[in-house]
């Protein structure tokens, strides 16, 4: 354990120091975000990964054990390595002179494909009914949707001063003990590394921001985590090696599946960027850059216990991580109106109710069929009773005149206990009202369906009262006599 403290206390040292030098080099190359005044340097990639670097090396070289052990270990921490680096190069090219978005996915899908071939592999996925081993096509699928996804949604996090190096920080925390605890010592080692490495750097990121993570700090803490979370987790049971990790990145994983769920759900391009993130959201609220990286830093912590949880195994416990998780995404989705997330959850209620809905359906059919072939204005009437007897309105009225002038002889009737009677109710200042016209031979009607507000949903659906009941009305009421209607 001496070790791990070591490599986390010289790396966060190490990328603290390393800070001011690299923010002169940041402004000789360009390396800058010039919205702000002045320019802030988007070097946090550099300084992460000098610090990791530097602290591994120098306790490898001191102690030789732990030297050992990272040597001992290269074929898992070497691919990890190798695709980071790519990334981190990346990153510096694209925070000095942005690339086309299409090319850096490309570069990314490209890493990610090399370090599934080198080794880095999702083979094994939990389901309901027991681990599902995913072969060699499905598996580089998960692998490298895992690696990119993992990365670009830190990418999608970092808008807000600190947010993303904070979150990357508490999810290292959780993947550092998970390693220790399955028994990875070279990936706990590497893991502290890149933890202290964050840690150095977030006082620069720390609201008001001295620096930016940029693409270069964003994408390789995503790149490195999501790697070292998949060679860590696989000696552990197939829940622990998909949930930990899973749950530990689950503020960046949250708010990227909101953003695409919003984006699908508005018909908008995945990769259009714009400023409904959790960190706009928060903002909008009314809550300082400061207040926003402490709520998402507290979140981030909850998550990384969370996630922690799932190391100890028993149904209990996995129920507790479910409920807190479940908790806090609730309180989450509820408290940042996210409107996407509500509108899913009434899809989902819908789909649980469709058999009734669909019940009700066929009886408005049934209904509309009995209406067309009334012969007269009281099986018209007794029909429709049949119909909305039991319907979901607080008030159905039905309202005949004169064709030609509707100011004379109007007659309303209102349906009570499965009975129309002569009533004229006025719709009260909390209902809503849907009003179908149909037309006689010499008279018109309508029929009033009144709701009032704040009640469920509808689960009848109301284009087939009109492509249904609406015609059979019109088709009933041509053959019904008007003088007979009116004086009924």
């Amino acid at each position: 354990m001496g070790s791990y403290l070591l490599v986390f206390v010289i790396a966060a040292v190490a990328a603290g120091l390393f800070m001011p030098l690299l923010s002169l080099i940041a402004h000789r190359v360009g390396a800058l975000d010039d919205t702000q005044d002045p320019p802030v340097p988007r070097i946090g990639g550099p300084a992460i990964v000098l610090g990791a670097v530097l602290a591994l090396v120098l306790v490898g070289v001191v102690f030789g054990p732990t030297g050992a052990t990272l040597l001992g270990t290269s074929r898992s921490i070497g691919p990890v390595a190798l695709g980071t680096a790519v990334i981190l190069a990346l990153g510096v090219v694209d925070d000095i002179r942005p690339v086309p978005a299409w090319i850096k996915f490309a570069v990314q899908i490209a890493v990610a494909a090399l370090m599934w071939s080198l080794g880095v592999r999702v083979e094994v996925l939990s389901l309901p009914n027991g681990p599902m081993d995913l072969g060699p096509a499905a598996g580089a699928a998960v692998t490298i949707l895992w690696l990119v996804g993992i990365a670009n949604a830190f990418n999608l996090l970092d808008g807000s001063d600190g947010v993303a190096a904070g979150s990357a920080f508490f999810a290292a925390t959780a993947i550092f003990i998970m390693s220790v605890t399955l028994g990875h010592p070279a990936i706990a080692l590497v893991i502290a590394a890149v933890a202290g490495g964050l840690l150095g750097f977030l006082p620069y990121n720390f609201p008001p921001a001295r620096a930016y993570l940029g693409d270069s700090g964003s994408l390789v803490a995503g790149f490195v985590l999501a790697g070292l979370a998949v060679e860590g987790s696989t000696k552990g049971a197939t829940l622990v090696a998909i949930a930990v990790p899973l749950v530990a990145f689950g503020v960046p994983v949250f708010d990227t599946t909101i953003t695409l769920v919003r984006r699908l759900m508005r018909g908008r391009p995945l990769f259009e960027p714009d400023r409904e993130h959790v960190h706009h959201r928060l903002a909008r609220l009314g809550f300082t850059p400061r207040q926003i990286a402490g709520v998402l830093y507290v979140a981030s912590a909850a998550f990384a216990i969370g996630a922690m949880m799932f190391l100890n195994p028993g149904v209990r416990t996995y129920a507790l991580a479910m409920l807190v998780i479940g908790a806090g995404v609730w309180i989450v989705a509820r408290y940042l109106r996210l409107h996407e997330l509500h509108e899913l959850a009434r899809v989902a209620r819908r789909g649980a109710q469709q058999p009734r809905a669909i019940a009700l359906n066929v009886a408005l059919r049934r209904g509309a069929e009995r209406i067309a072939d009334a012969g007269s204005f009281t099986e018209l009437r007794d029909s429709l009773a049949i119909l909305l007897a039991r319907s979901e309105f607080d008030e159905v009225l039905l309202q005949v005149s004169p064709a030609g002038d509707r100011r004379g002889a109007i007659r309303v009737w209102r349906l009570v206990n499965g009975r129309f009677v002569d009533d004229r109710p006025r719709r009260a200042a909390d209902e809503w009202e849907i009003v179908c016209p149909f037309e006689g031979a010499g008279w018109v009607g309508e029929l009033h369906l009144r709701r009032r507000l704040g009640r469920r949903p509808v689960l009848l659906d109301l284009n087939l009262m009109m492509e249904f009941v609406q015609p059979a009305l019109s088709h009933a009421a041509k053959r019904i006599d008007g003088l007979a209607v009116l004086a009924g």
